[in-house]
């Protein structure tokens, strides 16, 4: 335990980067004595300028308290020398040497695959996201992302649906991004976990977010982005995920929307289109045998036919239902009503309609 809490209380040093934390355990050999150390005094030799502040931090810092944090909360904290801490990132070249998890990493989820996108997405972003998380899950395929707003909320949403799904935070547990969010993250929790590296009560900072999309990349086999602009933290996803040798694929979105622009740009320089979730299995060597079955249209009148026949993922007003199928404006209104009811057609904000997926 005197070794757990040593690991422990080094996490809880801001200062203490993953490099100087290598000087340390170079110079010291071990967590324990490493932490002890420092708490002898400033290393100026190791450490230069910072070692006061370094020293200070070590002096405030309570890793029993920490350890009680997440016991009363139902959460563990792990660290790299424990057969609980996740094989996969056992492999990546810095490792978090201390994890916080709710709920249960599982063998199961070496099988897994991580989901990404930008915060600010279109209804067809997430509502892609959600319908292949749902497809993959459902499919025995774990589903990674960082519980942001967005596409990985998303991705969160349609896993639960029909399986696990992982988060991994680039807050503490205590302080989970966006603040409303731990409803989720507590279903996540019951369905799969949610990871950390960061200690419990820490806050996100412009660094946080970008170190914490190594570690979804890690967690997965492939990476698909599936909505992301120029500038997204989804392109730092994937630029971990080639770095580690994975997979990426993006899903294709209009030419004209700043929110696929990236991944866009990704398909440009090589990463594989993503249409549907046929696209992910064979990237992972798991299409079933033979061909797929095809998809029955449901059996309806002849004008909601044509009425949903017009509809896909692509959301549509009432107006553009009318000047496709020239019937009248209160007919066509009250054919969705009849769609909506029946489960098939979903209405979104602004009165426009769109294929439910599944």
């Amino acid at each position: 335990m005197e070794r757990k809490l040593a690991w422990v209380g080094l996490n809880l040093l801001p200062l203490l980067t993953p490099r100087r934390r290598t000087l340390l355990l170079e110079r010291f050999g071990s967590p324990k004595e490493a932490w002890e150390a420092l708490g002898k005094g400033p290393l100026p030799e190791l450490f230069g300028e910072a070692a006061p502040q370094i020293w200070e931090e070590r002096r405030r810092a309570h890793p029993e308290e920490e350890l009680k944090k997440a016991e009363q909360a139902g959460a563990k904290i792990v660290t790299l020398e424990e057969a609980e801490y996740p094989q996969p990132l056992r492999e990546l070249p810095d490792p978090p040497p201390v994890l916080y998890i709710l709920g249960e990493w599982k063998e199961e989820d070496l099988l897994a695959v991580g989901m990404v996108g930008t915060r600010r997405c279109t209804s067809y972003g997430r509502l892609v996201a959600k319908k292949l998380a749902q497809d993959l899950a459902a499919r025995g395929i774990t589903v990674v992302s960082g519980m942001a707003p967005g596409i990985d909320t998303a991705a969160h949403e349609g896993a639960l649906l029909s399986g696990r799904t992982l988060a991994v935070l680039g807050t503490g547990l205590g302080k989970p991004y966006p603040a409303g969010s731990e409803k989720l993250m507590r279903r996540i929790a019951e369905q799969g976990a949610v990871l950390s590296e960061f200690p419990w009560d820490m806050e996100g900072a412009q660094w946080t977010f970008p170190r914490r999309n190594r570690l979804i990349a890690g967690l997965s086999r492939l990476v698909v982005v599936v909505e992301a602009p120029e500038r997204s933290g989804a392109l730092i996803t994937a630029d971990y995920a080639l770095e580690q040798g994975k997979e990426v694929l993006a899903v294709p979105g209009p030419i004209t929307s700043e929110a696929s622009a990236g991944a866009n740009r990704l398909l440009r320089e090589g990463a594989k289109p993503v249409t549907c979730v046929e696209d992910i299995l064979e990237e992972l060597n798991m299409l079933p045998l033979g061909p797929a079955r095809p998809k029955r249209e449901p059996e309806l009148p002849p004008q909601a036919a044509k009425v949903y026949g017009l509809l896909s993922l692509e959301p549509l007003s009432i107006e553009e239902i009318v000047a496709q199928t020239g019937f009248s404006h209160a007919n066509v209104a009250q054919i969705l009503v009849e769609l909506v009811l029946s489960g098939l057609v979903e209405e979104l904000p602004g009165r426009r309609f769109m294929r439910k997926p599944g």
